[in-house]
């Protein structure tokens, strides 16, 4: 997922140029171009994760683009991009599953997998699971952000260590440890609320 060469000044530069305003009326399209096919390789990868998931790949990049609003949103640069897309994938999925538990009558509810506190696996649930992770992943980042923050983007951008390293401007090291920490938290705040 890291860019060659220029690609990364480019993206940078764009997304300065969109959030100023400053820009002729494709720097938006120009944009979408350049960042496509990382926040697809993303949702493909999250959707896959997904037993059920009413969302297509591509819907669910054209959900998350649709939630960039220049102005409001410090976006810097592509990690900072990389962060905000993690959050709104996760969102949109979220969402979904509240969507689902809303209906009243319970004829739209479907099987989901969420990852289960490891990042390479899934397991099939209802989305009362998905908003309880949510509710979990919160929680995490209530008292460790970082460590939230590095578990939403192994999980829902699908960035590798070494790119949640770079994300997060941490150690190779450091992000294994806030991985297997949120994990390992995640997965005791999961099980006690089953108990």
């Amino acid at each position: 997922m890291r860019p060659r060469g220029d690609c990364a000044v480019d993206v940078t530069r764009l997304l300065r140029e969109w959030r100023n305003g400053d820009v002729d009326g494709d720097v938006a399209t120009r944009l979408a171009r350049a960042l496509y096919g990382e926040l697809h390789r993303a949702a493909r990868q999250r959707i896959a994760r997904e037993s059920a998931a009413e969302v297509t790949a591509t819907e669910l990049v054209h959900e998350t683009w649709l939630r960039f609003v220049p102005a409001q949103v410090p976006i810097e640069d592509r990690h900072a991009f990389l962060r905000f897309a993690s959050v709104a994938m996760r969102h949109v999925l979220v969402d979904q599953a509240r969507q689902r538990m809303s209906d009243k009558r319970g004829g739209g509810w479907q099987r989901i997998t969420i990852p289960r506190v490891d990042t390479d696996a899934g397991s099939s649930s209802d989305p009362t699971r998905l908003l309880d992770f949510d509710r979990a992943l919160s929680g995490l980042g209530a008292d460790h952000p970082r460590v939230a923050e590095a578990i939403g983007l192994r999980m829902f951008a699908g960035l590798d260590l070494a790119d949640v390293a770079e994300t997060l401007h941490v150690s190779l090291a450091t992000a294994k440890r806030d991985l297997a920490f949120g994990r390992a938290w995640l997965g005791d705040a999961l099980r006690e609320k089953e108990a």
